[in-house]
């Protein structure tokens, strides 16, 4: 009985979910954010920062909720050891890159056209070499909505990694447009 009622619940929300998604206009968006990746510890590295960018596409299910999912190019990091911790040798380059999953809270502040943004999830990040591992993202912004189809943000998000001194922060401008 009791996985009948469970089934029926499951169901009825997934009905209202899609019902609340017929009924907005434009449900979809594609969100492109360009920016600066700042690495979280600069002592292994020559630069901490660099040029960041990512694209996500989403599906606003609810008004004020959406899942995503992007790619993200977080920044190019040549490491430094510089001999107080390691021996002077070569390291690579850091090239950091992450492929992302997770939500998308957008809730407006009063009648204005501004906007807050929340978001996190899961994302894989690739350094280059050494494989790849899934680790939790987070971030936060304010927007401004010119219309029901194009606004723009002030994002930053925080892509955590296995070794928290490399952990990268994004500052970025971002564009959506919804479909």
């Amino acid at each position: 009985m009791r996985k009948h009622l469970l089934l029926g619940a499951v169901g009825s929300a997934l009905m209202f979910c899609s019902l609340a998604a017929t009924a907005q206009d434009r449900p979809f968006y594609l969100h492109g954010t360009l920016g600066q990746g700042t690495i979280n510890d600069s002592r292994f590295v020559d630069d901490d920062n660099d040029t960041a960018l990512g694209i996500r596409f989403g599906w606003r299910f609810l008004p004020w909720l959406a899942v995503e999912a992007g790619y993200g190019q977080l920044g190019d990091f040549q490491t430094n050891c510089g001999g107080e911790v390691c021996p002077a040798v070569v390291f690579p380059e850091f090239e950091y890159e992450s492929i992302e999953l997770g939500l998308n809270a957008r809730v407006p502040f009063g009648e204005s056209k501004v906007f807050g943004i929340a978001r996190a999830g899961l994302h894989e990040f690739d350094v280059g070499f050494g494989g790849s591992e899934t680790e939790p993202y987070y971030g936060v912004g304010v927007g401004y909505a010119f219309n029901d189809r194009f606004s723009v943000s002030l994002d930053w998000d925080r892509y955590e990694t296995s070794v928290s001194r490399f952990d990268v922060d994004r500052l970025g401008l971002g564009l959506e447009v919804a479909f």
